[in-house]
């Protein structure tokens, strides 16, 4: 059982990462774009992948489709943090989630020639379903759909074509020259954000006040990116104890997990993390959560 803890302690890492994302959004980075631009040289951090088994040219349509790859995950990054700026975590994040697999599986079948069976489309079906049922917020902000159901909906897109365009391209090279021309192609895609004197302003900082709170948000920010280092390891660790099916069907975890622990913050410390629940919206968001969990075990089960 080794392996399932594993699975549940990366999980959690998971679920915290993501709620640091909108904590860094609401305490520390209120501009999305300059949250992006400093996740997208974090990233760049990938390239120590360098020195194993790299091929630096792979061809133009592996190098072309790799860059891109990472360009639409600096995209999704940017209207995944734009949705989370907008709305609340706890439905955000079970939002995209579900999104991703419904685009990944359209996209592999026009593309990687992938074929689903009709227990793949049921699964797809449960997917759908959660993700519409977790689009109902009731805040001080909102009440049912609002925009950041939007971006969060443009961001799985956005997530999704990144994947199988890794997948891709993983078909076809090394991982490591794959996934070191993606997180270049992702920084590439965060430079044109410096055209805006607002972003340029927060990240290239001239005052002491404003190099303090930059200081102390990348310090969040790099305990942020620890835990989805932890959760990277961790998830790869587990697939060498136990089965792929088993361990991946098990992903749906997070959502769970975020749901309590964005529960416990707003009863906890409120000062710095706080959502509205109410008893409707918990059974809503319980069910919803259940769902996408069976969608996705589904869809792994039944690869």
């Amino acid at each position: 059982m080794l392996w399932f803890w594993v699975v549940f302690a990366s999980q959690f890492a998971n679920a915290g990462a993501q709620i640091l994302d909108k904590f860094l959004l609401i305490k520390k980075f209120p501009r999305v774009s300059v949250l992006t631009f400093w996740t997208a040289v974090w990233n760049l951090l990938g390239v120590v992948f360098i020195f194993w088994d790299f091929i630096f040219f792979p061809g133009w349509t592996i190098l072309i489709l790799a860059l891109l790859s990472g360009v639409f995950f600096t995209i999704a990054l940017q209207f995944l943090y734009s949705a989370l700026k907008t709305g609340e975590a706890s439905h955000i994040g079970p939002l995209v989630g579900g999104v991703v697999p419904i685009v990944s599986f359209i996209a592999s079948y026009f593309w990687l020639n992938e074929r689903l069976s009709g227990f793949q489309l049921f699964s797809i079906g449960l997917l759908v379903l959660g993700t519409l049922l977790i689009s109902f917020e009731k805040s001080r902000k909102h009440n049912g759909w609002h925009i950041g159901m939007v971006w969060g909906i443009i961001a799985g897109i956005f997530f999704g074509l990144s994947y199988v365009l890794t997948r891709g391209v993983f078909l076809e090279t090394t991982f490591s020259t794959g996934f070191v021309w993606a997180r270049i192609g992702g920084f590439i895609a965060a430079l044109p954000l410096l055209l805006s004197p607002l972003v340029r302003g927060d990240i290239f900082v001239n005052t002491k006040a404003k190099k303090e709170k930059l200081e102390s948000g990348l310090v969040v920010l790099i305990i942020n990116k620890t835990l989805a280092v932890i959760y990277f390891l961790g998830m790869n660790y587990a697939l060498s104890l136990a089965s792929a099916t088993v361990v991946n069907a098990l992903a749906g975890l997070q959502y769970a997990i975020m749901f309590l622990m964005v529960y416990i913050c707003t009863k906890t410390v409120p000062k710095f993390f706080k959502e509205q629940f109410t008893r409707r919206e918990i059974a809503i968001q319980v069910l919803a959560i259940l769902i996408i969990i069976s969608g996705l075990a589904l869809t792994v089960f039944s690869t």
